[in-house]
Parts: structure tokens; C-alpha cells; sequence
């Protein structure tokens, strides 16, 4: 699966435990790109967030080579 589709496909559909979609859910995150679009201090915000979700979503994500999407993008500074 193509990293497109992946992030587009429902979370539901993607083999995550029940209690990480109800979680998800919960959140108002219906696919991946709802929680690779925003920042990590958004996201460590969220009502709902644990670390327990944190884990099960990055051990998901760095199974398939993406866990660089969580990461903030990095600053561009040309001073």
C-alpha cells in the first residue's frame, strides 16, 4: 500500500486494536493523515491522548517506515 492510500484509508481498516480506534474516534480522527497533520504538542494536547496510544500508533507507524510523519517538520532557518 502506497503511503497515499495508507494515510487515506480508515483507521479502522488498518488492523489497529479496538481501543485505539474508539480512542481515535473519541479524538475526531478518522484516518492517519487526521493525526500526521498536526503538530505533536496538538496532538499530546488532545483530550483523549495517551502515551499507551502514542505507543501502539508509533510501533503502527515505524512498522511501516513512516514514524518520521509524527516528527514536527523542521524549521528552515537561512539566516
Amino acid at each position: 500500500m502506497e503511503i497515499h492510500e495508507l494515510l487515506q484509508t480508515p483507521i479502522n481498516k488498518l488492523g489497529f486494536s479496538p481501543g485505539f480506534c474508539s480512542v481515535c474516534a473519541a479524538m475526531n480522527f478518522t484516518k492517519l493523515i487526521d493525526i500526521t497533520a498536526i503538530s505533536p504538542d496538538e496532538l499530546i494536547n488532545k483530550k483523549g491522548f495517551s502515551y499507551g496510544w502514542l505507543g501502539e500508533l508509533s510501533g503502527y507507524l515505524d512498522k511501516k517506515g513512516l514514524l518520521h510523519l509524527l516528527q514536527k517538520p523542521q524549521e528552515k532557518n537561512y539566516g
